[in-house]
C-alpha cells in the first residue's frame, strides 16, 4: 500500500527530530507547548517520543490530514526549511475531503468545493434538523466544551463584555457553556447556524466535537 503523503510527512518529522542534537529538549518544549491539548498528566508523563506526541494530538483532533500546523511547528523549531516548505505545500495544495461528497471532489471545480461545503451544513440546517437534535447538539456542547467555553464564546462572536458577564452570573463551566450555547441560539442565522458553531468549535481546538455534532446530525431522531 502506498502511503500518504500526509504520512510521510509524519514520518519525515519524526526522522528529523530523532537525528536533532537536542532531541529530548526539543520533545519536552513540544510537550510542555500542546500540554492543553494533551489534557491529560498520565498521557503527559508517557509520551517520551515525537511519534507518541503526533498520536496523541492526532486522537484529540489537533493534527490531521486537514490540520498540519503540527508539522509545522516542530519544522520550524528544528530550523528546517525545506521540510516547512513540504509541508506548507501540502498545506496549499491538500483538498480537505472532510463534509464534501467524494462525487464533489472527483467532478467540480476545486473553487465550488468550499461553496459546496457550506451548502451542505444550510442543507442539514433546512431538512435535517428537528427539536431532539438540537437539543442533543446544546447537551453534547455543555458536557463536553469545558475550559474551552470562552474561546468558542468568542469564536462565535460573543461580545467580550456578555462572555464575562455569563463567567460572573454561573459558578460551574456546564451552566456557563448552556447560557452561551442559548444566547447563540437566539442570534443565530437560521441557515448557517450550524455551520458556524462547527467552524468555531474547529477555531477552539476543539475538532473532536465538531466530529461528534456530524455523528448527531446523521442519526435518525
Amino acid at each position: 500500500m502506498t502511503l500518504s503523503e500526509y504520512t510521510h510527512l509524519k514520518q519525515q518529522i519524526v526522522v528529523n527530530v530523532g537525528k536533532s542534537d537536542n532531541h529530548t529538549h526539543l520533545l519536552n518544549k513540544l510537550k510542555e507547548f500542546y500540554k492543553d491539548d494533551i489534557d491529560s498528566d498520565r498521557r503527559f508523563e508517557q509520551i517520551i517520543t515525537i511519534g507518541q506526541l503526533l498520536k496523541i494530538l492526532e486522537i484529540r483532533y489537533i493534527l490531521s490530514e486537514e490540520n498540519v500546523g503540527p508539522l509545522k511547528e516542530i519544522a520550524r523549531r528544528l530550523s528546517d526549511s525545506e521540510l516547512l516548505k513540504k509541508i506548507c505545500d501540502y498545506e496549499g495544495n491538500h483538498i480537505a475531503k472532510e463534509y464534501v461528497n467524494q462525487y464533489v471532489i472527483e467532478n467540480q471545480p476545486t473553487a465550488t468545493i468550499l461553496e459546496n461545503k457550506e451548502n451542505t451544513f444550510n442543507n442539514y440546517a433546512i431538512s435535517e434538523i428537528n427539536s431532539m437534535k438540537k437539543h442533543r447538539i446544546k447537551e453534547t456542547l455543555v458536557e463536553e466544551v469545558g475550559k474551552y467555553w470562552r474561546d468558542l464564546g468568542r469564536n462565535l462572536k460573543i461580545r467580550e463584555c456578555k462572555i464575562d458577564e455569563i463567567d460572573l452570573k454561573y459558578n460551574n463551566v456546564e451552566d456557563k457553556t448552556s447560557e452561551l450555547i442559548n444566547l447563540f441560539f437566539n442570534k443565530a442565522d437560521k441557515q448557517r447556524w450550524f455551520f458556524v458553531l462547527c467552524e468555531a468549535l474547529d477555531k477552539s481546538r476543539r475538532k473532536d466535537l465538531t466530529k461528534t455534532l456530524q455523528e448527531i446530525m446523521t442519526m435518525n431522531m
